[in-house]
């Protein structure tokens, strides 16, 4: 927090001590901790799993890619990949899916 500085007899002539860049900086990453910590609480819960069957050479790459990327696991690769999907899907045809009558069926589809 800043402090409050009166220089000479007018109180007037006063200052306010910047904050340094360092607890600028900590002030800003334990906030975004606090919320990063609050997302992360809040949608472990609402976590579930799928299956699916993807080819063995886009799986390497997965692979390959979070491997030479620090802090990215496949799941949250897998989950900003689906998103992006849905967003171009949704975009193309000018509005968000409605929700489902059913719960999609499960096994493979018959041709």
């Amino acid at each position: 927090m800043a402090k409050r500085q009166t220089i000479g007899d007018n109180p007037l002539d006063s200052l306010i001590q910047p904050i340094s860049n360092k607890e600028k900086y900590e002030s800003i990453l334990d906030s975004r901790e606090d919320v990063k910590q609050s997302i992360q609480q809040h949608t472990k819960s609402l976590k579930q799993r799928i299956t699916v069957q993807i080819s063995q050479y886009v799986i390497e790459r997965l692979k390959n890619a979070v491997y030479w990327t620090p802090g990215l696991t496949l799941a949250s690769l897998a989950e900003e990949a689906f998103s992006k999907a849905i967003d171009t899907l949704e975009n193309e045809r000018e509005a968000p899916f409605p929700s489902r009558r059913e719960e999609l069926k499960t096994g493979r589809p018959i041709k």
